[in-house]
């Protein structure tokens, strides 16, 4: 089964944020074993607030890119561009539709 995560934040930089998704992409990082592709949302009625949604064709490859160390390096630098706390959110993909 297709799983996504959301992690829903807030941030004042956006151009550093957009600037860390584009590295994620050009840097071979997207190339992870189960890795779908990702998207960089901006809430258009709550300024300062994004989600950052990854797809991935499991659950189980989603943990295994967690587990990565070039995940853990680029969720440490998201870190100090984010205000507060990250809310994540682990959704299991139960239909596509119009994609």
């Amino acid at each position: 089964m297709q799983f996504t995560q959301h992690i829903v934040f807030y941030a004042s930089d956006e151009e550093a944020v957009k600037s860390l998704v584009e590295e994620w992409e050009n840097d071979g990082s997207t190339d992870a074993p189960g890795f779908l592709g990702g998207r960089l949302l901006r809430f258009r009625d709550k300024p300062g607030r994004y989600v950052l949604q990854a797809d991935f064709d499991s659950w189980e490859s989603a943990e295994a890119n967690n587990d990565r160390r070039e995940t853990e390096e680029w969720s440490q630098r998201l870190s100090k561009l984010i205000d507060g706390e990250p809310k994540y959110e682990n959704l299991d993909v139960l239909a596509d539709f119009g994609v």
